[in-house]
Parts: structure tokens; sequence; C-alpha cells
């Protein structure tokens, strides 16, 4: 099967997202599948034994250059002549949209939590750009279907959209087996040496890129909280790529400064996990941190705000908890001192994850694309729309907006028409 795989950026070094499209790519390569890769940069060794098509995305058009990749991108993927079309970035049209960098809307209402704040935010053109590529996405004949990491994705998918939710399909985030297991709590203890953690010591762990929308300073004030309500001996380690300073400068003025490690990226963060006796991630907004998924592999509890879509792998009180409210640092010390005073068996924590392999999450994968594909090979492809009579009494049978929408819908996913809705709508009316 020849796969066409649009991607922004092809490079792994880039972060968790651009991993996961190379090793998509090389495992559907290793099984034989002919893919190219449309992006606008790339890594030599990551698109070895692939077909590259470069699509520009300059960077002198700002906030407009979404748009630019978006469009032009799902055209040079159509005209490669591929089977099917996989979209792992902001781009149409397609067969398969994944939504693994989860969506603008629902990020912009936990960034700017009052409407005030929403509204002035909106003069950014880079929100209000991004917004408008969003309900491009999401057009009826843009996909046959989408592929969410996890059902917290889906159901903003369709309240906020309006997408069909029989065309969304969850496929959770795999986790490299190989890696990622319970033999990181023996890398762990090497680790704990090597920085000097004594053997009582409780250490809780965060990890992320993007140290403010990840939570550093919530996790940091909820340690330092932490430390006020218990006598367990107790360390902080913060692994990843960003701005530390407010936060360990809290450490400092709370007279807690030994007992804050802050290192670079890790590039053996499963040994991370395996040392840690908690790990932390009160993020803002995730469709679903691959860090939770891979510590709970690792067999180390996890706690997580309700805006993390890999919440979905928590049992509250078994594996971790789920924080109501991220910033309330007095809830997570409360719930950090339940798991640390009480540890939960490694075994334990992972058995009661219900994760999925790399390998699951790319065959469940392909198996959406090929139905997706075989739809549009069966859907007529036209540029204009006609209604039949029948359709027409329907129509005027309907009463109702939202009850009229859900029908138009329906059609244009069936008729793959290149037309908008208020297109037909107008036709309708007239």
């Amino acid at each position: 099967m020849h796969i066409a795989l649009v991607r922004t950026e092809f490079d792994a070094a880039r972060g968790g997202a651009e991993r996961y499209a190379v090793n998509l790519a090389r495992a559907w390569l290793a099984q034989g599948h002919r893919i190219t890769v449309v992006c606008a940069r790339h890594s030599e060794s990551d698109a070895r034994d692939l077909e590259v098509v470069h699509v520009s995305r300059p960077r002198l058009l700002g906030p407009f250059k979404h748009a630019w990749f978006a469009s032009r991108a799902g055209q040079a993927a159509r005209a490669t002549g591929a089977d099917a079309v996989l979209c792992l970035a902001r781009a149409w049209p397609g067969d398969v949209l994944r939504l693994g960098d989860g969506l603008h809307r629902p990020w912009m209402s936990v960034r700017y939590p009052d409407l005030g704040s929403r509204r002035r935010a909106l003069f950014n053109p880079r929100h209000s750009q991004l917004l408008k590529l969003e309900r491009e996405l999401f057009l009826p004949g843009r996909f046959a279907r989408y592929v969410a990491n996890s059902a917290m994705v889906k159901r903003q998918v369709v309240h906020m959209y309006g997408v069909d939710p029989a065309r969304v399909d969850v496929i959770p985030n795999g986790v490299d087996p190989a890696r990622f297991n319970l033999e990181a709590r023996t890398k762990g203890q090497a680790l704990r040496v090597q920085y000097g953690l004594g053997r009582d010591t409780r250490l809780v762990l965060f990890s992320g890129m993007d140290f403010r929308r990840k939570g550093l300073l919530e996790a940091a004030r909820g340690f330092v909280a932490l430390v006020r309500t218990t006598k367990l001996p107790l360390a902080f380690a913060c692994v990843g790529k960003g701005d530390y300073s407010e936060a360990r400068a809290l450490f400092e003025a709370e007279g807690l400064g030994s007992r804050g490690l802050w290192l670079e990226p890790s590039g053996a963060i499963e040994a991370w996990y395996g040392a840690a006796d908690l790990f932390v991630l009160p993020t803002m907004y995730d469709p679903s941190a691959n860090a939770v998924t891979e510590s709970l592999a690792c067999g180390t509890p996890v706690l997580t705000s309700q805006e993390n879509g890999a919440r979905q792998h928590l049992v509250d009180g078994v594996n971790g908890y789920i924080l109501r409210d991220r910033t309330d640092g007095a809830e997570l010390s409360m719930r950090a001192r339940s798991l640390l005073e009480s540890p939960r068996a490694p075994e334990a924590v992972a058995a009661a994850s219900e994760l999925i392999t790399v390998r699951e999450n790319a065959s469940r994968l392909l198996a959406v694309l090929e139905q997706a594909a075989q739809e549009r090979a069966r859907r007529p492809q036209v540029r204009g729309f006609t209604f039949s009579a029948a359709q027409q009494q329907q129509w005027h049978a309907t009463t109702g907006r939202a009850a009229r929408l859900k029908l138009l819908r329906g059609w244009l996913w069936d008729s793959g028409a290149a037309v908008s809705l208020h297109e037909l709508a107008r036709k309708l009316q007239s």
C-alpha cells in the first residue's frame, strides 16, 4: 500500500509528535508499505528509504504560515498518487486526520479562562488564524475519518465542531515495551546512587519540554506543600528543556534548594521513571501526554490534571490520581502523600493502566486508514451537489437549525462535494 504521510517537521529529535510520525512511518515501511512523507523539513537519517516531498512553510508569513502549509501539503499528498493520505498535522484534504497535537480551541479556553481575556487574545492573529484553520479541518468532505489519541479529544471534536462520533476513532498512544518496562526500576536504582538519593528518599519527578504548559510551577508548589505535611524524606527532579528559574527560586525561598535537581533532557528518561516514586504532570492542556503512559509502563504512579487526555489510563488510588484543580497545591500534596506513604507495587501500577504497544497503535491506525481509503473509493468525487427530490422534501420537513445542519453534514460526507454548508443552505432556501 502506498501511504502519503503529512507532518510539518519529520524529525524525531523535535519532540513527541515528530517522534511518533517517524516511528509510525518506519514501522509501516518495515511491513512492506511504500511511504511518501510530505513535510516542510526533515531529518535525512529519519527519512532514510522513504520518499520525501517538500512543501514550504515560510516564516515571513508569520501567523499565516500554518494555512499556507495546510492546503498545499494536502494537495501535494494527493498528487503523489498514494492509495491513502494520513495527516499528522493541520493539513487537508486527506483520508484520515490524526489529532495528536490536540485542538487550539479548548487550549484557548484553559489558557484564557475568562471571556474578556479570550476575546482580547483573539486580536493576536496567531490565535485567530489557528482557530480559523481548525474549523477548516472539520468541514464535511475534508476527511473520511478522524483519529483521537484520547476520549477527551474525541468529545471535544464532537461537541465543538459537530463531527459525527462514528467518524472519530480513539486509538491511545502506544508505548515501546522494549524501552519502557519494569526493568527501568533497576536502571533507576543506579541513577539514584549517582545523584546521592538515599534509599528511603521519595523522589517526585517532573518531565516535559514546555514547562509553562506542562505545569512545572504548579508541581513545584505542590511539592513545597507536600514537604510541609509529611515527615518522609523527599527530593524533586525536573528533567527537560525549558525555563525552570521561577520554580527553582521558589525552592530557594522555602529553604528547599538542596532537594531539587534541575536537569537537561535525558536520552534515558526511562531510568528517571524507574528512579521516581511518583511522576507529576499538572499540565494546562495535553491531548494525551506520552510521559504519563511511559511512566505507568515503568511502574511509577502518576498525578496529572483533568485537562490531560492521558487521564484515561489512571484508576484513582490504584496507579495515580486525576487532579480536579491542577493549580491547587494542597490537593496535589494530599494525593502525593497518599501514594508516597502507601507505595503501590510497580506491577500493579502497570497492570491497571491498560496500555497498548507502539506496534498495536500502528496496526489499529493502519486499519482505520484502509477503511477510510475504501470509503473514498466508493464515494463519487464531484465538485457540485445536486439535491434529490427526496432530500428537498426531507429538508423542508425538518425544523430547527441544528437538525438541518446535521442533515447537510450527512449529505456532504456521503457525496464528497467541494461546497460549503452555507452554499447548500442558500441553495435550498432559494
